[in-house]
C-alpha cells in the first residue's frame, strides 16, 4: 500500500472509530496501519537515538575521568593540608627552642637575644 493510500485508509478507520462503527476487522487493519507506522518510526529514528547513545556514553565516560581527576586532586589537597599542619607544628617547636635559648642566653648575658627574623 502507497503512503498516501495508507494515509487515507488511516483516515477513514479513525474517523469509522471515532464515530464507533469500527468493525472488528477494521480495528485489525487499523492496528496493522499503526504498527507499520510504529516500525517505519523506529527505523527513521534509528541513526538519531544512536548518535543520542553514542553522546550519553561519551558523557559518562567524561564524567568517569573527571571522577577519578578529583579523586587524585583531592588526594593532593589532603597531602597539602598535612603538610601545612606539620609545618605549623614544627615552627611551635622552634619557637618553644628559642624561647629556652633566648632564656638561658638572659640569664647569661643580661641581654635580650636578637630576633633572628
Amino acid at each position: 500500500m502507497s503512503t498516501t493510500n495508507r494515509q487515507n485508509r488511516l483516515d477513514t478507520l479513525k474517523i469509522r472509530e471515532t464515530e464507533g462503527t469500527l468493525t472488528q476487522k477494521e480495528r485489525t487493519e487499523l492496528d496493522a496501519i499503526f504498527a507499520e507506522l510504529d516500525a517505519e518510526e523506529t527505523v527513521a529514528l534509528k541513526p538519531a537515538m544512536e548518535k543520542h547513545q553514542a553522546f550519553i556514553d561519551s558523557l559518562l565516560a567524561e564524567e568517569t575521568e573527571l571522577e577519578t581527576t578529583i579523586a587524585q586532586l583531592q588526594t593532593i589537597v589532603t597531602a597539602q593540608t598535612q603538610l601545612v599542619e606539620d609545618a605549623r607544628a614544627y615552627l611551635m617547636q622552634l619557637r618553644a627552642k628559642h624561647a629556652i635559648l633566648a632564656n638561658k642566653y638572659h640569664a647569661i648575658t643580661g641581654e635580650e637575644l636578637a630576633s633572628g627574623r
